[in-house]
């Protein structure tokens, strides 16, 4: 490690970058200026004979990102920022995303240098790195946004972007599922969190602003709605938890060949009319992986009931149901949203338990390797047409815990042995909490003895 961080060192070169106009600094809170402003198009690939990897070491155009720090942005700051839309203010925010983004992705290409070499050179990290510079490379050259034709044609590379990386989560499982072996448990999640956290972060940065974009060409006159571009001011708790519950449920009569209404009954309680702040997509993830996780603990519990007649009684006996209930209760308080998910599922294995949040556990090895048959993931509810829907990744928790800790907020689960699981979501009502994201640096990943 140290003789790679010393040929780093000393194969840099100093290449001058672009900059982010002052209007996108102050557009969310400000974003740090980067010397050198552009006066050339898009590039979609680096124009080098060189692989991208040379070209890392050979300069030293990372530093001048690496040294800024990512700017925080919370829900709050999106909602009021969007509310009163302008064309002025739309190509603020396409300037702070424009400027946003590569530092981002710098210090997220900065890990990759610091992984051992063994993993370092692993293909499907390496396409991920590979990734990451490419987009890196073409937001720091791309021109400043000065009208609304500019914005299209930014948000169309962004867009692009997005579906390019949609394969970043199948690679990197499928990465570091093969450096299991070589590199800790713990360094593994710990790289693995800061990837999925600031990618978490860019992603909602780049779609709230096509988002934006989409909406203001609808409404160019400005708009107030509670809907502001992804993010939504007053989601209904109960109403994300009834449509995860009914696609669960979906999900697991299909897959064992129940009639509709068989699978485990979700009973929504306590302060069913709360509402919050938030982007509907993180939050039905978490839901709908907790429920996900419930409805197949209380059906492998209660298989023998459907190896009889049981499944076919219910059809005609709706007062029986055929497995115990799964009761959601919402709890509101000024200030928070918390939401428990409890099953009579039996529990968790006691083996398993200490290492659910863990993406990369040897436990969990054989669940990675099923990254294999994915070729894009975006951590939604609704890519069934690429993520086989009942297919373990050992991903589904450990990621939800992502999502909520991004957001101020916690996922908590309690094994009850023998009986059942109460999983706990903890996030903000008013939108004012956001992770600080990881900046990059070396990350010690040092192989097993």
């Amino acid at each position: 490690m140290a003789n790679n961080a010393a040929k780093y060192e000393s194969h840099k070169l100093k290449t001058p970058t672009t900059t982010a106009s002052a209007a996108a600094a102050a557009a969310l809170g400000g974003a740090a200026t980067i010397p050198g402003a552009p006066t050339h198009t898009r590039t979609v690939s680096v124009q080098s004979g060189r692989s991208l990897q040379q070209k890392f070491y050979e300069n030293r155009i990372l530093d001048r990102y690496t040294a800024q720090e990512p700017k925080k942005v919370t829900l709050r700051q999106l909602v009021l920022f969007g509310r009163q839309l302008t064309e002025a203010k739309l190509i603020a925010s396409a300037n702070y995303v424009r400027s946003e983004l590569p530092v981002r992705l710098a210090h997220r290409i900065s890990d990759f240098q610091y992984l051992p070499y063994i993993a370092g050179t692993n293909p499907h990290l390496k396409m991920v790195y590979d990734l990451y510079w490419r987009a890196f490379d073409e937001f720091r050259k791309f021109p400043a946004i000065k009208s609304l034709n500019d914005n299209r044609r930014f948000c169309d590379n962004v867009k692009t972007n997005l579906l390019e990386h949609s394969q970043v989560i199948p690679q990197l499982g499928m990465g570091v599922a093969e450096c299991a072996d070589l590199v800790s448990p713990e360094e593994i999640d710990r790289f693995m969190h800061q990837m999925l956290v600031s990618r978490i972060s860019r992603r909602t940065l780049s779609e709230q602003h096509i988002a934006l974009s989409e909406q203001n060409e609808r409404r160019p006159a400005g708009f107030a709605s509670h809907r502001i571009g992804i993010v939504r001011a007053d989601c209904s708790v109960a109403q994300i938890i009834n449509d995860c519950a009914m696609h669960v449920a979906s999900i697991y009569e299909d897959a064992h060949q129940l009639p509709p209404g068989t699978a485990p009954q979700v009973i929504v309680e306590g302060h069913t009319n709360a509402t919050f702040m938030c982007i509907p997509a993180h939050f039905s993830y978490i839901v709908h992986e907790l429920l996900k996780n419930a409805t197949g603990h209380v059906i492998a519990r209660f298989a023998s009931r459907l190896e009889s007649d049981s499944a076919a009684e219910v059809a005609t006996k709706p007062g029986e149901p055929l497995f115990p209930a799964i009761r959601v209760t919402i709890c509101s308080s000024h200030s928070d949203i918390v939401v428990r998910v409890s099953d009579e599922g039996g529990g968790i294995n006691p083996e398993i338990l200490p290492y659910i949040w863990s993406f990369t556990h040897p436990l969990k090895a054989k669940c990675l390797h099923n990254f294999h048959s994915v070729h894009r993931m975006e951590a939604r509810v609704d890519e069934d047409d690429a993520v086989p829907p009942l297919m373990s990744f050992g991903f589904g928790l450990p990621m939800s815990n992502v999502y909520a800790k991004y957001w101020g907020g916690s996922v908590n689960v309690h094994s009850l042995p023998g009986y059942g699981v109460d999983a706990y979501v903890q996030l903000p009502r008013l939108g004012m909490s956001s992770r600080t994201l990881p900046t990059g640096g070396r990350i010690s990943l040092w192989t097993h003895n």
